[in-house]
């Protein structure tokens, strides 16, 4: 079965990759940026927007990814295929070690060497970039994204739409939820709860912007 890439950017070329690695047949891109359209990246066309899924669908397409690290743009394009009857299939690559349950057809990515512990509840579009670690008894709601490198300790939770940057360190036992929405800085050492919406950043983590 057929699928589309949502995204022409350069991670939508390496997923491209990934996924021709796994023999997923990819027929086209969408992306919202009209200059795109009628392009080809990697030999493969931009077919339109996110407006064109009915069509793409209507063709014979029957599954789309979307691994955009937009967290809302991820969850309106995933939501939007699955309300026209597009399957968003999980893509796990084959280097990374998942020994926890994925909920089928759940448009969650997790990248090349993550490892992801027993007892984690990943819900939908969830994105997991190189190199993460998730430990045990922790959730991630959905579309929650983790960037290359990141570190999260033990029975924590990470709210719908929360952003962590790259090698972020989240703390067992003195961060236990990070909030929706709320972004994470690279490279920080979180040591505290995180509210929602907020900004933080920094060794230890401290608050540069409120989420009020």
């Amino acid at each position: 079965m057929s699928a589309v890439i949502f995204g022409a950017g350069t991670y939508g070329e390496v997923y491209l990759h990934y996924l021709r690695d796994a023999g997923v047949e990819v027929v086209g891109f969408l992306d919202d940026n009209a200059s795109k359209h009628g392009i080809k990246v990697l030999g493969v066309p931009v077919l339109g927007g996110s407006d064109a899924l009915q069509k793409v669908r209507d063709a014979g397409v029957s599954k789309l990814y979307c691994p955009v690290g937009n967290n809302a743009v991820r969850l309106r394009v995933n939501r939007q295929a699955r309300a026209l009857g597009l399957v968003t299939p999980n893509f796990v690559h084959r280097s990374a070690v998942v020994d926890s349950v994925l909920a089928p057809d759940s448009g969650i990515y997790v990248f090349p060497g993550s490892v992801l512990m027993p007892f984690i509840d990943l819900r939908a579009d969830v994105m997991i970039s190189m190199g993460v670690k998730v430990a045990h008894h922790s959730t991630l709601e959905e579309g929650v994204f983790l960037s290359t490198g990141v570190s999260v300790g033990a029975s924590m939770r990470l709210c719908e739409r929360a952003y962590v940057g790259m090698s972020a360190t989240l703390v067992t036992g003195k961060c236990v939820t990070v909030g929706a929405g709320a972004m994470i800085g690279a490279g920080a050492v979180v040591v505290s709860d995180v509210p929602a919406d907020a900004v933080y950043a920094g060794v230890p983590a401290k608050m540069i912007k409120s989420g009020k």
